[in-house]
């Protein structure tokens, strides 16, 4: 996909969504924002938003084609408080969790209009050939940052020829600026020196005899110490803008693309187990028509529900982890329990500097975490550094079933509790927004209804299921935590 379609889709797809959705489902949709808005205390997001709607027109026609009448989905939309119909329950359940999925904390998500979709997230480009950089390269991209950070610059990071001892380089550029030239050698020997501004390169003993370097032509001559033979010389220097005249506008200001870059996906099923009779839910009467976020995921529909399509993202989120960073739990010797404990936030802390060291976009900023870290994390003094933001719990009118958001620690990173991690197993890693984050999901339908399945007891009951993609985008961008 070009650039230019890229662009033309992102553009389309949400506005076409808003445009297809049933006008039966308006005041639906008018309430699951406002729940979403009391709960969490922002609103709900453009992407999510666009989920829900293309999720609700799409069991729109899943009903129509096993041959329910748009009356009876009219009827049913109107009434979602009436659990004794199915529809009607199916359709509050999901307006209710699909904008509160435990994984959508954590992965960017997109609508797909299709089941086989592009997802998008930003890129920046090099929109020509400079200072070593190739047109077409991505600047920021799906692995990291260009590493030499020249590419705007008169500035030029290169690898010398060398022979021996005989270092020898002239710029391409047919200039040198003084006191600019850095000279790095390592291997055989190690060393690093400048130039004088007067075309001398300082010596380095054992390493670095003095060289010469010739500013108007770009020329540098370097002799090497017979210790240092055959070692790798890295020389960084800028040249004159003014004083070029390749005929290719060297001295221009960079030129870059900011782009929508795409990865295709396709949505998979993931039906439930075939566990919920919908024309059977007592239960449900008393948390659906309240419309309480916290009372369905606390219910063992609702937190069902999201248990296994949540749990489904986070193991496939751990599998393609890309390292792995360790706390020990055992107490040292002389060290207090409470004092130990915090140790685990320096442990954190590395293993998110570390994402942003590969990746240079972010550092983590979640934490889905398996028992043992939570049970340090639920426990840690918030008097040890005389603050409250070390952890910061979210309140809940009941603990919900499943993965959920527990609150936040040390102001940093959001937890979300996962108890399906094995005990000692957490997963770190970043989400900007919906477009920019280490996973990314796309949405075909959020939640739908199964066909109807008669058992041997001969009661007739139907599983709820979902389609939906997932990918990880930005390599380098998710570790796993092991507490020891």
């Amino acid at each position: 996909m070009t650039r230019e379609e890229a662009q033309s889709k992102l553009n389309e797809t949400m506005p076409k969504i808003n445009s297809s959705v049933d006008p039966m489902h308006n005041n639906l949709i008018s309430q699951s924002r406002d729940a979403y808005a009391k709960r969490w205390g922002k609103k709900m997001s453009p992407e999510k938003e666009a989920i829900l709607k293309n999720s609700l027109q799409q069991t729109n026609n899943i009903l129509t084609a096993r041959g329910v009448t748009k009356e009876a989905i009219k009827s049913a939309v109107a009434d979602i408080s009436n659990v004794e119909n199915p529809i009607s329950m199916l359709y509050n359940l999901m307006s209710i969790l699909i904008p509160n999925f435990a994984y959508t904390e954590v992965c960017g998500i997109q609508p797909m209009p299709t089941k086989e979709s592009p997802i998008f997230y930003p890129q920046i480009t090099a929109n020509e050939d400079r200072n070593g950089v190739t047109k077409g390269t991505a600047l920021l991209g799906s692995t990291n940052w260009a590493s030499e950070n020249t590419y705007s610059t008169n500035k030029i990071n290169v690898e010398a020829t060398v022979s021996g001892t005989d270092v020898t380089f002239t710029a391409p550029e047919g200039t040198m600026l003084p006191n600019t030239l850095e000279i790095t050698v390592s291997g055989t020997a190690n060393g690093f020196t400048l130039d004088d501004g007067h075309g001398v390169i300082n010596p380095v003993a054992n390493v670095i005899e003095s060289g010469t370097v010739d500013y108007s032509t770009g020329d540098v001559a370097i002799p090497l110490d017979a210790a240092a033979a055959d070692a790798t010389v890295n020389i960084t220097y800028r040249y004159d803008w003014s004083a070029t005249s390749d005929g290719q506008g060297i001295n221009k200001p960079a030129q870059v693309v900011f782009e929508w870059a795409t990865k295709s996906i396709v949505a998979h099923p993931y039906r439930l187990r075939s566990t919920y009779a919908l024309d059977n839910f007592y239960a449900a009467k008393q948390v659906l028509g309240g419309y309480d976020i916290d009372q369905v995921l606390a219910t063992s529909l609702g937190g069902y529900i999201n248990k296994e399509i949540s749990c489904n993202i986070f193991n496939e989120m751990l599998a393609r982890a890309d390292g792995t960073a360790t706390w020990n739990s055992v107490l040292p010797a002389g060290v207090s329990q409470v004092e130990h404990n915090m140790s685990v936030l320096q442990a954190l802390v590395e293993a998110s500097n570390e994402i942003r060291k590969n990746i240079a976009r972010s550092g983590a900023n979640y934490i889905v975490a398996g028992s043992k870290l939570m049970n340090i994390i639920e426990t840690l003094s918030a008097n040890f550094y005389n603050s409250k933001d070390i952890w910061s719990a979210n309140s809940y009118s009941a603990e919900p079933i499943g993965p959920y958001v527990a609150g936040t620690l040390f102001n940093k990173f959001k937890v979300l509790k996962n108890q399906d991690f094995a005990e000692d197993t957490a997963l770190l890693g970043y989400k900007r927004d919906e477009t920019d984050a280490s996973y990314m999901a796309g949405v075909f339908i959020g939640l739908y209804s199964t066909n109807p399945l008669a058992l041997d007891d001969l009661t007739v009951r139907q599983g709820l299921g979902c389609q939906l993609g997932s990918t990880k985008v930005f390599d380098n961008s998710m570790m796993k935590f092991i507490v020891e």
